[in-house]
């Protein structure tokens, strides 16, 4: 990553030891990292901050609703969810993939893929937002077509 990179991250995770590891590799990163361990003060600090990527360890999931990534959608529709959990949790997490998070980060963490995966989850971020530009864009180009077909006929009249 490189030292200008300022993308936020929200880290909810009950373990004060992953917490801490996540925040400090992140924030060598460049990255700005907001963190919590609860449901509640995730939420919160989702809704006030815009996240492109959420980070939550599988015993914070346990208590969040199943339409958590809907939840997330709909507050903010770009975001990525990634999930941290070690291999006892690794089937639950797995199950999350089918509602919506984006990928897994196994436990212990290695930074090098901790790396590839932030880059290649804001990669797609990127991807997302700029297919939603070019969408718009072309909606309102088809829109403004009519006036634009009026001022030729006007023209060429």
């Amino acid at each position: 990553m490189s030292e200008t990179n300022r993308h936020r991250v929200l880290v909810i995770s009950k373990s004060h030891d992953l917490r801490n590891e996540i925040v400090t590799l992140l924030s060598g990163y460049g990255y700005f990292v907001e963190f919590c361990h609860t449901r509640m003060q995730g939420i919160r600090k989702f809704r006030a901050h815009k996240q492109s990527i959420v980070i939550v360890d599988v015993p914070v999931l346990r208590v969040f609703p199943r339409r958590l990534f809907s939840f997330i959608r709909m507050v903010r529709k770009n975001t990525i969810v990634l999930i941290a959990a070690n291999r006892k949790e690794e089937a639950e997490a797995v199950q999350r993939l089918d509602l919506g998070a984006y990928d897994i980060l196994h436990l212990p963490l290695k930074t090098d893929f901790l790396k590839l995966t932030l880059a290649r989850a804001l990669e797609h971020h990127r991807l997302m937002l700029e297919n939603l530009f070019v969408k718009n864009v072309m909606f309102f180009g088809l829109l403004m077509l009519p006036l634009w077909a009026f001022v030729a006929y006007l023209v060429i009249r």
